[in-house]
């Protein structure tokens, strides 16, 4: 990464509806049409992209298109993680948070099909969920990479609102992204991240995209107000208090 010491993490429609940028080709890209996250590495010479979805959905697409452009891809797949994925009770989601694993290889791509097809089978509730004794099972550290998300993480939920979630990284060595996007708590998230890791695991500055210029927040917000069931005057929705969730920002920074 040339511009910037922080590593972009987009994210792609296939993400139900938490982002408007696509995963076409360059030469399908519509002059008003949604951005697509290949056609936006390839005019900006990107040798690779990581790609955090929240779904296994798009991969093959992402796959393919980088392919043709012959451009890397790092796949990751934003889950959630809970304390024990047979407890479904309103009880249990005070103990759930998010984390990214990555694919280092095609067998790890298997080994995410796996865990991807427990979540949503055995664990789901409200939407697909595991917990990392059961991660675990699946786990080589050769294959996969953990890394625990700046916003929707444990320390994120223990911190802001109040969570018990307890993790046990016995099986493998997560990372750690830390962001910043101006939004109020970021600071305070910022601190308790490098609190949490100092001396112990790696941290990495990131940024999610979600969309390509600052000018685009305004569609972006309407699309999640859209998908939320809600309007711009009280979109009701998480971390809308900023237009730095995108290309533009991390270029720039």
């Amino acid at each position: 990464m040339s511009q910037t010491n922080s590593i972009p993490l987009f994210k792609s429609q296939y993400s139900k509806g938490r982002s408007i940028l696509t995963l076409e080709k360059p030469n399908s890209v519509l002059n008003n049409g949604p951005q697509s996250i290949i056609e936006i590495a390839k005019s900006n010479e990107l040798k690779e992209i990581f790609l955090v979805d929240d779904s296994v959905s798009g991969f093959l697409q992402a796959y393919i298109n980088c392919e043709e452009e012959k451009i890397k891809l790092n796949f990751g797949l934003r889950i959630t993680v809970c304390s024990d994925l047979n407890e479904k009770n309103e009880g249990s989601l005070s103990k759930q948070s998010k984390y990214v694993i990555f694919v280092k290889n095609t067998e790890g791509y298997k080994r995410l099909i796996k865990i991807y097809s427990l979540a949503a089978k055995d664990g789901f509730y409200y939407e697909p969920r595991i917990d990392l004794e059961s991660l675990s099972v699946f786990w080589d550290e050769k294959d996969l990479m953990l890394c625990v998300p700046f916003y929707d993480s444990y320390i994120h939920k223990n911190t802001l609102f109040y969570s018990t979630c307890i993790p046990s990284f016995g099986f493998c060595k997560p990372v750690f992204f830390i962001e910043d996007n101006n939004i109020p708590f970021d600071y305070i998230l910022k601190k308790r991240v490098m609190e949490q890791t100092k001396g112990k695991y790696k941290v990495i500055n990131a940024k999610s995209i979600y969309y390509k210029n600052k000018e685009d927040f305004k569609a972006y917000l309407t699309f999640r107000c859209i998908n939320n069931r809600s309007t711009l005057n009280k979109p009701n929705l998480d971390h809308m208090c900023s237009n730095e969730f995108c290309f533009e920002s991390w270029r720039k920074s």
